[in-house]
């Protein structure tokens, strides 16, 4: 009697939890995303610089999204982007370019709504970025100089915003990622606005 009893415990068990994680399965899903970006640069006052004119770069990563409901979800990406900008220096007039390399981690609240035979959507919410490398043509922009500033820190926070449409399992998305340097404005004299447009695809 005990017997029956433990093997009917466990077997109810077992079907709620995986029926928990199939409920969970279809409320979530993980896709891949790569594209194309634009960046520029806002400068204080304090910056060896007076211009940044934009060029292509690459985006290429994944994200982890959990649908709350029919309209709205919540989505991590995981990025890694290389991106460049030509830079005037304000004292020589000189241009170069900055080329960098990072991971981004963005997180949105993500608002959808069906739209012909797809699904519309719009997200929004904070990302932090690490920064793997920096570089002009003669300049580290993470080195330090003799007071201790650098033009650019490794860690980043800032807003990221994204708008795209999704159709079956593939979506097309444009994005706007502007950065807040961690501390005082004038201890990260450059501050990276980067346009984004790309496709992804959910597995």
């Amino acid at each position: 009697m005990k017997k029956s009893v433990i093997l009917s415990i466990v077997a109810t068990a077992t079907s709620l939890l995986g029926s928990a994680k199939l409920h969970a399965q279809n409320k979530m899903s993980l896709g891949l995303k790569a594209g194309a970006n634009s960046t520029f640069y806002k400068y204080d006052s304090e910056s060896d610089y007076s211009k940044s004119s934009p060029e292509l770069g690459a985006s290429v990563g994944g994200f982890l999204k959990y649908d709350f409901g029919n309209w709205f979800a919540v989505q991590t990406d995981v990025m890694f982007h290389y991106r460049n900008s030509e830079m005037s220096n304000k004292f020589t007039s000189e241009k170069s370019k900055l080329e960098s390399y990072d991971l981004e981690v963005p997180v949105y609240g993500v608002f959808q709504f069906n739209m012909g035979t797809g699904k519309l959507f719009f997200g929004i919410g904070p990302y932090i970025s690490y920064g793997l490398s920096a570089k002009t043509e003669s300049l580290d922009m993470y080195s330090k100089n003799a007071e201790g500033k650098s033009p650019m820190k490794p860690l980043t926070y800032g807003a990221a915003t994204m708008l795209g449409y999704e159709l079956g399992h593939f979506q097309i998305n444009a994005s706007y990622i502007s950065q807040n340097g961690i501390g005082a404005i004038h201890n990260n004299s450059l501050r990276r606005q980067t346009f984004g447009l790309g496709i992804g695809y959910r597995l």
